[in-house]
C-alpha cells in the first residue's frame, strides 16, 4: 500500500503527538479517508483494535514481577466534520483495558492484581490556511480512568493541547505543541518538537510526540514498521481499605509489526518489541494513604491487531 504523495499530512505529526501525549495510541497514516478537502486533514485509520501482552517484568528493590495484557480500541466516531471555512474537527472514542498481573509481590505489597479501565471521548480541530504551508491544531478530552469501584471525581480528567505545522516541502514537515494534562488534578504541561517525513512513496518516518514511526510499503497488500509508544497510564482504583488511590503506570513500548489487508479497508498487523522504562507508582489522592513506586526491568511484548483504514 502506497503512501499517497498527493495527500500533503500538514500537522499530521502534531494530530498524532497530541493524541499520544494525552494517551491516545498512534494511528497508521497510510490510509486514504474520502473527504471534501484532502488537503485539510492528515491521513488516519478510522478503527483501530490492538491487544499486548508484555512478559514479566522483575519489580527492583523487591521480590515479585509484574506482567501487563492491554486492549486498545480507538473510534472515529465520524469523517471530519467541516465547522466553518478551513475549520475541520473529528469526534474520537477510546477504550482500554489494562490488567496488572502481579506474582510473588507478597501479602504486603499495596496493591495486587488489578483490571484498569479507561474511557475517553475526545476531539481534534484542524485550521488550515488558503494557498499557505501553514496549519494550527488543538485538541481536547475527557477521560473516565477508573477499576469501576466507587466512581467519583477522583476518576474524571481534562486535557487540552495547541500546536502550530509547517510544510517546508512536500517531504517533510515540522510541528511544535504543547498539551495540558489533568485540568482538574495535578496538572502538567509537556512540550513537544515533532516532524515528518517521507521522502518516497514507500518509506515514512518520524516522531509524533511520544510516539515514534517508521514505515515501508511493500506492495499495495503488506507494509512493515518500527512503532514507538507509551504503554502506561494514569488510573483511580478503590483499595482493599476504601480509599481513593492512583496507580501510575510508565511504560514505553518499541516494537516491529507487519501489516497485511484481508478483504478491502481491513487489516490484520502482528509485531513483536521490548518494553522498557518502566514503573509503577501508587499515591493517595485526599485521604489515601502514603506513596510507593518501584521501578521494573524491561521484557518483552507481541501484539496483534485489526484496522479499518476507512468508513
Amino acid at each position: 500500500m502506497s503512501a499517497k504523495t498527493a495527500f500533503p499530512l500538514i500537522g499530521a505529526n502534531l494530530l498524532f503527538a497530541l493524541i499520544s501525549s494525552a494517551g491516545e495510541p498512534a494511528m497508521s497514516t497510510f490510509s486514504s479517508p474520502t473527504i471534501t478537502n484532502p488537503q485539510a486533514f492528515p491521513e488516519f485509520d478510522f478503527l483501530t483494535g490492538t491487544f499486548t501482552q508484555t512478559g514479566e517484568m522483575d519489580l527492583d528493590n523487591g521480590p515479585g514481577d509484574l506482567s501487563i495484557s492491554k486492549f486498545q480500541l480507538t473510534a472515529f466516531l465520524s469523517e471530519p466534520i467541516t465547522l466553518m471555512e478551513n475549520l475541520t474537527m473529528i469526534p474520537i472514542f477510546s477504550y482500554n483495558t489494562t490488567q496488572l498481573d502481579f506474582d510473588d509481590v507478597g501479602a504486603a505489597f499495596p496493591i495486587q492484581d488489578e483490571d484498569l479501565h479507561s474511557i475517553s471521548l475526545s476531539s481534534v480541530f484542524l485550521k488550515n490556511f488558503q494557498n499557505s504551508p501553514w496549519m494550527v491544531i488543538g485538541y481536547a478530552r475527557a477521560e473516565m480512568a477508573t477499576d469501576f469501584q466507587a466512581i467519583s471525581t477522583d476518576d474524571l480528567t481534562f486535557d487540552l493541547a495547541a500546536g502550530i505545522a509547517y510544510r517546508f516541502s512536500d517531504t517533510f514537515t515540522l510541528g511544535a505543541g504543547f498539551v495540558v494534562t489533568n485540568l482538574n488534578g495535578d496538572d502538567e504541561i509537556f512540550p513537544g518538537i515533532n516532524f515528518d517525513w517521507a521522502p518516497c512513496e514507500s518509506f515514512r518516518a518520524g516522531i509524533y510526540g511520544a510516539n515514534i514511526l517508521a514505515t515501508y510499503n511493500i506492495s499495495d497488500n503488506w507494509h512493515i514498521s518500527l512503532d514507538g509508544t507509551p504503554g502506561g497510564g494514569n488510573f483511580n482504583i478503590r483499595d482493599a481499605a476504601g480509599r481513593s488511590r492512583t496507580i501510575q503506570l510508565d511504560s514505553y513500548w518499541v516494537s516491529i509489526n507487519t501489516h497485511h489487508r484481508i478483504v478491502g479497508e481491513l487489516w490484520f498487523n502482528a509485531g513483536v518489541g521490548y518494553t522498557f522504562a518502566n514503573e509503577i507508582e501508587v499515591r493517595g489522592n485526599t485521604g489515601g494513604g502514603p506513596s510507593f513506586s518501584r521501578e521494573m526491568d524491561g521484557a518483552p511484548l507481541a501484539q496483534i491487531g485489526l484496522s479499518l483504514h476507512k468508513w
